[in-house]
């Protein structure tokens, strides 16, 4: 198929995410807003400024989709309004605890743009370091197995050549003797 074409299964693919239920991205916005809340905002992101901006948020990376309809995005409504209150509460939180401007986005020579939050970093960098220990420890493991795993294929090895000199010491005596042969 051409390069250059888009394949039934591409778009097939890219549609399939464009589909979200208004829940579906309600839910996202909460799930990335709670993490962040947690483990700090990552290097190259924006809280968004207000809910109208939270509606309209769109960012591939994180798979959140902008909400079209700004009546189902309030914190009154009777469905979707209690989300609408945690992503609001959720903004103030990450804006109080991370200090970043809610007027405009931070520019490159700004010295908010400078700030550094520590604990953010330091909790990112725990996280890391726990990760490899983890995935080192089980790198380790395997490696024990699989050594485990070659001095048994080694030691069966060593059995099978034995029994086969065995076997041929046996046919030899077997073949010695008169009237006996083998079959």
């Amino acid at each position: 198929m051409n390069d250059s074409h888009p394949s039934v299964i591409d778009l097939v693919a890219g549609g399939a995410s464009k589909r979200q239920t208004i829940e579906q991205r309600l839910e996202r916005r909460l799930e990335v807003l709670r993490g962040w809340h947690r483990e700090g905002i990552p290097a190259g992101k924006t809280i968004p400024k207000d809910l109208k901006a939270a509606r309209t948020w769109e960012d591939a990376d994180l798979s959140i989709l902008p909400i079209g309809s700004p009546n189902e995005f309030t914190s009154t409504h009777p469905v979707h309004g209690p989300r609408v209150k945690d992503i609001a509460a959720l903004l103030t939180a990450l804006k109080k605890r991370f200090g970043r401007p809610t007027t405009k986005p931070m520019t490159q020579g700004s010295e908010a743009a400078t700030k550094f939050d520590r604990r953010a970093f330091d909790r990112q960098v725990e996280a890391m370091v726990s990760q490899w220990h983890t995935e080192r420890d089980l790198r380790l493991q395997e490696k024990r197995r699989a050594d485990a795993a070659e001095a048994r294929s080694i030691m069966l090895l060593e059995e099978n050549a034995q029994k086969d000199e065995l076997i041929a010491d046996l046919r030899r005596q077997l073949t010695s003797h008169k009237g006996l042969r083998v079959v």
